[in-house]
């Protein structure tokens, strides 16, 4: 791996994908605008949005650069911003979730004092539709050549990290299959673990947005894309195949996964199968917090979960 150029202060692109976030754009674009880190691009592009999308980021110009596309999906749209990247490093945050204004500069003189690292990434903080601090959201701890970890469970949150954009750009950016959308990040992250080491900062300078128009709201497109994603890695030649034997875990995980989005919405039956179908694959996934807690849930009828939320807030 080959040593970073390092400069005094490396310009960063921010890329911000958005699909008719209008209740929440202008609030991400003003947590970009107060980073304590200025030499930065803030690049929003607008995927066919049929709201006041536009007419909202443009009030920020020129201190952010608007570019509209037909509808693509979230990969294609960050690799639209990739492509028109000047920066030294690129970040991808959603148009509905915030920085913290300590977030870049954190990043950066974390990552340039790792000449081997391409990719830095930390825990974040979960909020609701409201803005209301519900739980922190811990990263997966690990540093260094991260390919095995990452294939068992994602642990980079999309908007908490930061990455060298000749590495994003070296593999090919991201996915653009539409059947992939909402697991092509995870899907990325692996393929860049293959070339560049990670590193973890226990930091956490992000908030993640939650609400009813999330991707993870639809059980049944969450499930088509991250068994999209297993396949498209298991078809790949940049794994090993002992490698590709890990991806068992990562099964058992969207399964576990799965049976929590499923409970989310009140389908029983299917949360309780996938629940059987996670053990199955690894019977040690019950030790999962997530598991007793999906079965509580199940046992409660969800009381537990807005029992959690109150204590929460």
């Amino acid at each position: 791996m080959t040593d970073k150029h390092y400069t005094k202060q490396p310009l960063v692109t921010i890329v911000v994908p958005s699909y008719n976030r209008a209740d929440y754009i202008a609030e991400t674009i003003e947590s970009l605008l107060i980073q304590t880190y200025q030499n930065r691009e803030i690049i929003v592009i607008d995927d066919g949005s049929t709201d006041n999308t536009k007419e909202i980021v443009e009030r920020y110009v020129p201190q952010v650069q608007y570019v509209y596309q037909q509808n693509s999906e979230r990969g294609a749209s960050r690799n639209h911003g990739l492509r028109l990247a000047k920066g030294e490093y690129i970040s991808f945050l959603d148009s509905d979730d915030l920085w913290l204004p300590e977030k870049l500069a954190a990043d950066v003189e974390f990552i340039e004092a790792r000449p081997n690292v391409g990719v830095v990434y930390t825990d974040a903080l979960q909020i609701d539709s409201e803005g209301n601090y519900l739980k922190k959201l811990n990263a997966g701890r690990h540093s260094g050549e991260v390919t095995s970890n990452i294939l068992r469970e994602n642990f980079v949150k999309i908007g908490a990290h930061l990455i060298l954009t000749d590495k994003a750009r070296e593999i090919g950016g991201f996915n653009e299959d539409r059947e992939l959308s909402g697991s092509e990040d995870w899907e990325f992250w692996v393929r860049l673990s293959t070339i560049t080491e990670f590193a973890y900062n226990p930091v956490a300078f992000v908030k993640i947005r939650t609400h009813e128009a999330n991707t993870m709201s639809n059980p049944e497109g969450m499930e088509r894309s991250m068994n999209c994603s297993v396949r498209l890695l298991e078809t790949s030649q940049l794994l090993s195949n002992e490698q590709k034997k890990i991806l068992i875990y990562r099964k058992a995980n969207i399964a576990l996964v799965n049976a929590i989005n499923y409970c989310s919405v009140k389908e029983r039956r299917r949360s309780i199968s996938e629940l059987k179908r996670a053990v199955s694959m690894v019977p040690s996934i019950i030790f999962d917090p997530r598991y007793a807690y999906t079965i509580l849930r199940l046992l409660t009828g969800n009381k537990i979960s807005r029992l959690r939320s109150k204590l929460s807030n």
